[in-house]
C-alpha cells in the first residue's frame, strides 16, 4: 500500500510539477525502470514455469505432434486414377 501512494505521489509530481527541460530525463528513467521491471517479472515467471510436473510439459509436447499429425492428414490428397481404372472398378 505504501509503494502504492508513493507512486501516486510521484505521477501526480510528474504531471503538475516537473518543468519540460526534465521530462525528457524522467521519461527515459521511467521507461528503464518499466523495462527492468518486465524483465525481472518474466525471469520469476519462468522460474513458475520450471516448477511445474513433468506431465505438463509432456502433455504440451504430445498436444504439438497431435496438431501437426492433423494438419498433415489434412493435407493428403486422395490418389487420382485414371478414366480406365475409374471404368474397370465400375464394371
Amino acid at each position: 500500500m505504501v509503494y502504492l501512494i508513493i507512486g501516486i505521489l510521484i505521477l501526480l509530481f510528474y504531471i503538475f510539477a516537473v518543468p519540460a527541460s526534465i521530462k525528457g530525463t524522467l521519461n527515459a528513467v521511467t521507461l528503464v525502470l518499466l523495462i527492468v521491471a518486465l524483465i525481472i517479472l518474466f525471469g520469476l515467471g519462468l522460474f513458475q514455469v520450471f516448477r511445474l510436473p513433468a506431465e505438463y510439459f509432456v502433455g504440451f509436447g504430445l498436444s504439438v505432434i497431435a496438431i501437426l499429425a492433423l494438419r498433415d492428414i489434412s493435407r493428403l490428397k486422395p490418389p487420382n486414377k485414371s478414366k480406365k481404372q475409374a471404368d474397370q472398378e465400375l464394371e
